[in-house]
């Protein structure tokens, strides 16, 4: 403890404990002489440090904060510990200025704020994905990865210091996303090889807990949220499987089919996920290979379709049959692998699938692509 306050009197001129002090004795009611003889010093230092000629000396701090009745860290103006609003603006904000400031820049300053609240676990992991989603940014392959081997410093930390179970498992799955992307895929398989285990119904009997509580609506609203999850999660699979069977062209327009009948199924069109999006990106790579231009060319016309349906600026939300999901998105949505970045950047991602793609470079000539590129960027120019 008395380590953790030297540490933080060396940082007193940026925490302004003298205006902390101030506005504290204030708020008691009390002058600078009344405060002065309770601690045990001359009203002149009192003056001085409210006015931040000079600070208390480290053996008062715990007194002064036992007179205004809060911690030594609320004296001193430091919180190691962010609240969910204020970890979302910070994401928010940093997100922006990845879209119009200087690479390097950012990442430093997202460094200093790494290390300001080291110890706030729910903000490392909003910090491990901003990294992330921002990394396609640096500037040359060494600096991608020394963002991915920082991304799993922190998660390591967040596994090894927190007590949170939440925590934990997303942290360990950050740091298998980073593996990955190092190409690592021996520790990804040894960070993730838990996960195949049987089912265990646990959703199910949370839901049934709130249901026992007399809570239906909270029952209702968690099982949705569950069967979202859930859909998502499948929808993601398939998008993968169409990747893996993508010569399999028997498997392969049936994987294609079954991914279609889910978004459908739960108009999840009018929901902005990548994987909505992303089965019909696949889909068209796995015709070009199977030289066939008129059905990759449909494909990728679902792509522009649901694109220039979105609504801008995005916000998200459910649709009729997933009416409950909305704050759980709003709670959310600064953490998590499939979390968006900004406006600008998605927008860019939305027309690099196509235009960037070095698997569509064989119908660039191909007028219908040509009207679908046009349509695609009029929507994102608007």
């Amino acid at each position: 403890e008395t380590h953790k306050i030297l540490l933080e009197v060396r940082n007193m001129k940026k925490l302004n404990i003298g205006e902390c002090i101030a506005y504290k004795r204030k708020e008691k009611g009390v002058t600078q002489e009344q405060l002065a003889d309770y601690i045990g010093v001359s009203k002149a230092s009192v003056s001085k440090w409210e006015s931040g000629l000079s600070y208390p000396d480290i053996l008062l701090l715990p007194e002064l904060a036992t007179y205004f009745n809060i911690s030594v860290d609320e004296l001193l103006g430091y919180s190691p510990q962010l609240k969910k609003e204020d970890i979302k603006k910070i994401y928010n904000e940093l997100s922006h200025e990845f879209a119009i400031k200087p690479f390097d820049e950012v990442t430093n300053r997202c460094e200093k704020l790494i290390k300001k609240y080291y110890s706030c676990f729910p903000f490392l992991l909003s910090m491990d994905q901003l990294l992330i989603n921002y990394s396609i940014l640096a500037k040359t392959e060494d600096i991608k990865r020394e963002i991915f081997q920082k991304c799993i410093l922190l998660s390591k930390r967040i596994k090894e210091e927190s007590d949170n179970i939440t925590e934990i498992k997303s942290s360990n799955t950050m740091e298998a996303l980073a593996q990955m992307l190092l190409g690592n895929s021996e520790e990804v398989i040894r960070l993730l090889d838990n996960k195949l285990i049987p089912y265990s119904g646990e959703d199910v009997m949370l839901i049934n807990a709130y249901k026992m509580q007399g809570e239906i609506d909270k029952a209702n609203e968690v099982n949705q949220i569950l069967v979202f999850n859930n859909v998502i999660n499948m929808l993601r699979l398939l998008n993968n499987y169409l990747s893996i069977n993508i010569m399999e062209q028997v498997l392969f327009e049936k994987i294609y089919s079954q991914g279609i009948q889910i978004i459908e199924s739960f108009n999840l069109n009018e929901i902005l996920t990548n994987d909505v999006l992303g089965i019909h990106i696949v889909a068209a790579q796995g015709y070009l290979m199977h030289k066939d231009k008129e059905k990759a060319i449909c494909a990728l016309e679902q792509y522009v379709n649901i694109v220039c349906k979105i609504k801008f600026p995005l916000k998200f939300k459910g649709n009729e049959y997933f009416t409950k999901v909305d704050k759980w998105f709003e709670d959310n949505s600064y953490i998590g692998t499939s979390t968006p970045v900004d406006e600008t950047t998605i927008k860019k991602n939305f027309a690099a699938a196509i235009t960037e793609n070095p698997a569509f470079v064989s119908l660039r000539e191909d007028e219908k692509y040509k009207f679908l590129v046009k349509k695609l960027k009029r929507k994102l120019d608007e």
